[in-house]
């Protein structure tokens, strides 16, 4: 069997990658990382192709304060390169969306055989763009309607659409696409990079953490808005930890210096986080629209009770008032009662800590997401 891999950046392409590679199946990664950036990850280079031209385009762009006005200009370009780039001779590739349509048609052509599998790491399209405006209603859209048009061709194409959570798959049964044409298969986490750590006693008050960009789609604002109201009643005893990039369009990053509860971390590198999630009792994810959230798995790794909305990984990895909580979006109300009980229920925390570690043992490491893609593969070749 040969698998090729085609992903713009690195996402959870590099994870899918290694266990093929582990297993002798891997022909090729194809990415807009160079390949400097690959190897250290473990990743042979013999397999990496760099097509880095998205990468240059978006990193440019938003360098210079704009943003990321040529997103369409950009998946194009990484869809042409790859498209007469990859290999020809593999069984199956995993091509993420919006980066895929030239490259699924030439595959029909010279690989007509070859299963193609479209990974979708959020919602469907058209349900995420619905979702956003519910919190940028001022934007007409707020993705690219070329790029909206260029996925729904996708989907039609492919054999089968991976997502991962059952609130992506769940997007897509809503706007009937064939339910024997989804896969899902739910991401991982590295449990030697983000280990467990016991923690001291909550005696007052509670550190609650926040990873990821902080943005509109995050709900962020909601949170801050919460926790002041929390703060005044109980007399400053809540802060809130930030880490991540500021989405500067959709986030005023003046209240950040407008609270004294709120320490924001900048942006740190993956190998730094499990320190971030060690100084928090609560990791919060109030996202109106995230297809899994991986940070949800990295705390829960390092011991961290989970607040989650339905419309993220959240439910598919949360025992209800066993390791968290979740709540709907855009629901200030459920947000600060969540928070209040595990205030109240702080000599509970932990045992939560301890349950969310075992939930992301059994069943969400990398080698399980990697088992279940070879598992789908193997049922699917049969056929």
């Amino acid at each position: 069997m040969k698998i090729s891999v085609i992903v713009p950046g690195r996402l959870h392409g590099f994870d899918m990658a290694l266990y093929f590679q582990k297993l002798n199946v891997l022909n090729e990664l194809v990415t807009g990382y160079p390949k400097r950036f690959v190897v250290p990850f473990g990743i042979k280079k013999r397999f990496v192709k760099s097509l880095y031209i998205n990468e240059i385009i978006n990193r440019t762009t938003n360098f210079l304060g704009f943003g990321y006005p040529l997103d369409f200009v950009a998946c194009e370009s990484f869809d042409y390169l790859a498209s007469r780039l990859i290999k020809l001779d593999s069984d199956v590739y995993f091509i993420w969306s919006g980066y895929a349509l030239k490259t699924i048609k030439t595959l029909r052509k010279k690989n007509p055989k070859a299963k193609i599998i479209l990974v979708r790491g959020s919602a469907h399209i058209e349900e995420q763009e619905r979702l956003l405006q519910e919190v940028n209603w001022k934007n007409n859209h707020n993705i690219n309607l070329k790029i909206i048009d260029k996925e729904l061709k996708e989907y039609e194409a492919v054999d089968y659409i991976t997502v991962p959570s059952t609130f992506a798959k769940k997007t897509f049964i809503e706007r009937d696409y064939p339910i024997d044409k989804l896969f899902l298969n739910f991401l991982g986490v590295d449990l030697e990079e983000f280990q467990f750590k016991s923690k001291l006693a909550i005696k007052t008050g509670l550190n609650i953490g926040c990873v990821g960009t902080i943005s509109s789609r995050k709900n962020i604002s909601s949170i801050i808005k919460v926790i002041a109201e929390i703060n005044y009643v109980h007399e400053d005893k809540f802060r809130l930890y930030l880490t991540g990039p500021i989405d500067h369009k959709t986030f005023d990053s003046s209240i950040l210096k407008s609270h004294k509860f709120i320490t924001y971390k900048g942006i740190v590198d993956q190998s730094k986080l499990q320190q971030v999630y060690s100084e928090i009792d609560l990791f919060i994810l109030n996202s109106v629209e995230d297809g899994f959230g991986m940070v949800l798995l990295q705390a829960m790794a390092c011991g961290c009770p989970i607040l989650a909305t339905s419309n993220s990984g959240g439910p598919d990895v949360i025992k209800e008032y066993e390791n968290g909580i979740t709540i709907p979006i855009l629901d200030e109300k459920a947000l600060k009662d969540a928070i209040l009980w595990f205030y109240e229920n702080r000599g509970k925390i932990p045992e939560m800590r301890l349950k969310s570690k075992s939930i992301v043992e059994k069943g969400f490491t990398w080698d399980d997401f990697g088992k279940r893609n070879i598992d789908f593969i193997n049922k699917i070749i049969k056929h």
